[in-house]
């Protein structure tokens, strides 16, 4: 038996004492960093430089950059030796990656509260992993995460000139190894409680003076902690590198991989207090055996040049292929999904340093995109409560073929307004076309409150101006200040896969949303100390939010506008040779600021239906996101390195209609890394190092709670030779 979960509301006061501690210690970490900086001479010391290449494909100086971007290196991705991205990514500030069910899902929560929607852009060198028309919020399963991967970063807010669609609040890329131009081989064996094991090799070498060679790879196997979530997963991934000359080089991947998983669901408050390995499905479900399948392969190159120091040249085309089949646990009904969505794109840019010192860049994105859909029920259920209903065995809910083009030019040009300040302006224009063919042979209402749609084309087009200014208070150190316009389209399944059929107005489905950032930073880089804060405002205007029909049936509409604030701070610390500290602290509000639901609908005795959330904290958005790690390497055991990890969520609503709050959790991981020799090295981590009992994630959906149960204390072992 386990202790039901509280959910008493934090104080305000409670509130303003954590972000007090954190703001405490950031200032004694900030106030350190000048004494650092400056030896017993007086004289400044080297900086630390920090590198990132996400937000104009080139490398730059974050200082250099009027926005926050944050990023996990090569060995803070060997000491945590995560068998899930979120295990590095939670560590930088504002980022939340949910591991849903144990497995290799995820949702996320960077600048937005905890969602499955298309507010961010995944990306792998550069290169979108998914088009933004077939949105899967579980798009990093699609990166070589598990076999080559040399850095992680995060670009937080509405992305660059360079980014459209789904670049909202944050644009996250997966960065990989380069080859080496020695022989090089490791392979690595993972090995963990509740099934868990990993075989992971990579060799890399030169094949000639212009050519090199990386290929790598790993299969993993997962029974689950819980009932029902095993997973399987095989990657591979080969990375050729040309060298034509001294100005140009050609850079080809190939990516494949293929998943299948188990799939069980969020728990009822009951069964979470009872016993929460259980998987949330029915007998007659798991009879069904619901898992999901997913294979994944793209194929890029790209070619770069440099022409008299002067233009730079950078051309990516590729082609990308999914599947992904799956059985939707979360709905009531469990029907069946199957998709194959297949992609041509290019990725062309021009960057130009003039003679004065500024730069400009110009480019064209293009993507054409074509994704079959289909759904339908596996066996007979009556649903039971709001809504109930039958749904027959076969009975299909659509299939279809959408066709998506996406034509997207844009220009961005920076320059120098004096000796320490900046000028960075862009503009992009994105147009979105859809062709929609129905195979579903009806057209019309097909029962369960959805509709068939006749073959139809629908277009969206945007224009987003970015601008900002960043003043060099100092040669590692900056302000800035940033505005940026972003939005998203709408998905192929939010446009013809409708689930109202009494709303003529959802015919054609819903606009793009549209937002505006406001940011405010200061960054500063010192031998032995980094401090990074942000102030930010998001306004999103037409936002997307799930309505729900008379049967209870849920759809897609804009309505309203919503705000998201919030003060974002991180630090790393190098104490002394031996001991150092990173602290990342986001604290936000989102709100509704105009939010009507069932606007203009009555009962059948004339009694309006609308509710108004307008004042309302969105639902699942933690009041803040803290993460803290401790590091210890003793001079007296060299090679030797150890964390302790501290992750904490703040309280948040499990609802739009604020009627409960969740109490938020905090747990610790335990980390160790051992470098015997310049060959082998040994990994060992404890994840719930106390072993609590928690919930990842708590919501109310269709009125009732349900609760996502977290992972028991774990133990992973792992050892990686090399040579």
């Amino acid at each position: 038996m386990h202790t039901p979960i509280s959910t008493p509301k934090i104080s305000t006061k409670q509130g303003f004492n954590l972000s007090v501690i954190s703001l405490a210690v950031a200032g004694v970490v900030f106030a350190s960093s000048a004494v650092a900086a400056i030896d017993t001479k007086g004289e400044k010391k080297a900086t630390t430089e920090r590198i990132t290449v996400t937000a104009n494909r080139k490398e730059n100086l974050d200082t250099d950059l009027a926005m926050s971007v944050d990023s996990v290196n090569a060995d803070e991705l060997a000491l945590d030796n995560g068998q899930h991205l979120a295990e590095s990514l939670n560590s930088l500030s504002g980022v939340l990656i949910n591991q849903l069910q144990g497995s290799q899902g995820h949702n996320a929560a960077i600048r937005m509260p905890i969602n499955y929607g298309g507010y961010y852009l995944y990306l792998q060198d550069n290169i979108p992993l998914q088009s933004p028309a077939f949105f899967n919020h579980n798009a990093l399963w699609w990166s070589s995460f598990n076999s080559n991967v040399a850095r992680l970063e995060v670009l937080k807010g509405a992305g660059t000139a360079l980014y459209g669609s789904g670049s909202v609040a944050a644009t996250v890329n997966i960065l990989s190894q380069d080859n080496s131009k020695e022989p090089q081989t490791s392979v690595a064996l993972n090995g963990g409680q509740h099934g868990y094991g990993k075989i992971g090799f990579s060799h890399s070498q030169a094949i000639n003076d212009k050519n090199s060679l990386r290929v790598s790879g790993s299969v993993l196997k997962n029974d689950g902690w819980r009932e029902h979530t095993g997973s399987k997963r095989s990657e591979i991934t080969v990375r050729h590198e040309y060298q034509i000359n001294d100005n140009q080089q050609l850079v080809s991947s190939f990516i494949a991989s293929d998943l299948e998983q188990e799939m069980a669901a969020s728990l009822l408050e009951d069964d979470f207090n009872i016993d929460r390995t259980v998987s949330g499905l029915s007998d007659a479900v798991l009879n069904t055996a619901p898992k999901r399948d997913s294979k994944y392969l793209r194929m890029s190159t790209q070619w770069t040049n440099h022409i008299d120091n002067r233009v730079y040249v950078s051309v990516i085309p590729f082609y990308r292929h999914r599947t992904n089949n799956y059985t939707a646990t979360w709905n009531d009904n469990i029907p069946k999904v199957e998709s194959s969505v297949d992609t041509l794109g290019l990725l062309a840019l021009v960057g130009l340093d003039h003679q004065d010192g500024a730069e400009t860049t110009f480019g064209v994105d293009v993507e054409l995109t074509e994704g079959d859909q289909l759904s339908y029920q596996p066996i007979t259920i009556t649903t039971s409560g709001w809504g109930s209903d039958t749904f027959e065995q076969g009975e299909r809910f659509y299939d279809d073929t959408t066709q998506y083009l996406g034509i997207s030019p844009y220009i961005q040009h920076k320059r120098q307004l004096t000796d320490n300040l900046d000028l960075t302006a862009g503009l992009r224009y994105d147009y979105a076309n859809y062709e929609f063919d129905n195979d579903f042979g009806i057209i019309g209402d097909i029962g369960h409150g959805a509709q068939s749609l006749a073959d139809r084309e629908d277009s969206f087009n945007h224009l987003s101006p970015k601008t900002s200014l960043n003043y060099h208070l100092t040669d590692n150190s900056n302000v800035y200040l940033r505005y940026a316009n972003s939005f998203r389209i709408p998905t192929a399944g939010s446009l013809y896969h409708l689930k109202n059929s009494d709303s003529n107005t959802a015919i054609g489905g819903v606009s793009p949303e549209v937002s505006d950032t406001f940011e405010v930073g200061y960054k500063v880089n010192f031998e032995s100390v980094t401090f990074d804060v942000a102030v930010y405002t998001m306004n999103v205007d037409d936002a997307i939010v799930n309505a729900y029909d008379d049967s209870g049936v849920r759809y897609q509409a804009n309505a309203g506008e919503v705000t998201h604030k919030g003060v974002e701070f991180a630090t790393d610390w190098q104490v002394n040779p031996s001991f150092s500290l990173s602290l990342s602290y986001t604290k936000a509000k989102h709100q509704f600021d105009e939010f009507v639901v069932d606007a203009g609908r009555v009962d059948q005795n004339g009694v309006s239906k609308a509710k108004d959330y307008s004042g309302n904290d969105m639902k699942m958005a933690p009041d803040y996101i803290a993460n803290l790690r401790l590091r210890y390497s003793p001079s007296f055991i060299e090679g030797f390195s150890s964390m302790l990890e501290f992750q904490s969520i703040g309280d948040y609503w499990m609802d739009d209609e604020n009627s409960r709050e969740f109490s938020g959790y905090s747990v610790a991981n335990l980390k160790f890394r051992y470098q015997f020799d310049e060959h082998l090295s040994f990994n060992a981590r404890i994840r719930n190092l106390t072993d609590k009992d928690y919930a990842q994630q708590a919501e109310i959906s269709y009125g009732k709670a349900k609760f996502a149960p977290g992972a028991p204390r774990t133990v992973y072992l792992s050892m990686n030779y090399q040579w």
